[in-house]
């Protein structure tokens, strides 16, 4: 049932039971499910990549590495290895769960991921888990352009906002419910304009603000 998913990762699970835990999302109402292995999986993923940034780039600042890292374990980028692992085939949520509209980038999948991370160290050692990571993120480190600020939008926008002594942007944010699925909007006021964007989360919906106004910004 498992062996495609043992083959991208190139690791065999001795115990399927932790497996299967790992795939076993909260929303099915269990005790058994796999929000301790996703909190031991976060920890372990931000372990290796730290420790390969470290070891890979010798000549990059502690500020330089902490971006880098936090692109690396973002949301969005443990979603897409979930999708290179399948892993939305074979995750157990759910009824509800699995009818969102927007599955595919649900943080379901991003949980899941860290969670089998955390299986896999328990399944066999603290070597094996650093080699599947590495594996996975193989293509990642070799693209990483050390002169890339690693920076989000909010981010770059204040700080160019503080470059020419103006005060920081303020975002007007709401929660707001359409079809009992709740987003954020946020919007924001920028030499005269109003800028505003969605999102599943104020920081997101934050950040596609400042993405716009940078946009218009030609930044």
């Amino acid at each position: 049932m498992y062996q495609s998913l043992f083959k991208v990762l190139n690791y065999k699970f001795e115990d399927i039971s932790l497996l299967e835990l790992a795939l076993s999302h909260k929303s099915l109402g269990s005790k058994d499910n796999n929000e301790r292995l996703e909190f031991l999986g976060d920890a372990i993923l931000g372990a290796v990549i730290a420790e390969e940034l470290f070891l890979k780039f010798p000549d990059i600042t502690e500020g330089q590495m902490t971006r880098i890292r936090a692109s690396l374990v973002k949301g969005s980028t443990l979603r897409e290895k979930s999708k290179l692992l399948q892993l939305p085939k074979y995750v157990k949520a759910s009824k509800a769960a699995k009818n969102l509209k927007n599955l595919n980038d649900s943080s379901i999948f991003s949980t899941v991921f860290e969670a089998l991370l955390g299986a896999i160290y328990l399944d066999s050692s603290w070597l094996k888990v650093r080699k599947v990571i590495l594996g996975l993120y193989e293509i990642d480190f070799c693209s990483i352009d050390k002169s890339d600020s690693f920076k989000d939008p909010k981010s770059i926008l204040q700080e160019f906002l503080q470059a020419k002594g103006e005060r920081p942007t303020q975002y007007n944010c709401k929660k707001i419910t359409t079809k009992g699925k709740k987003n954020f909007s946020c919007s924001a006021i920028f030499d005269g304009f109003e800028f505003q964007a969605y999102g599943n989360s104020k920081k997101t919906a934050q950040m596609k603000v400042a993405q716009k106004i940078l946009r218009a910004l030609d930044r």
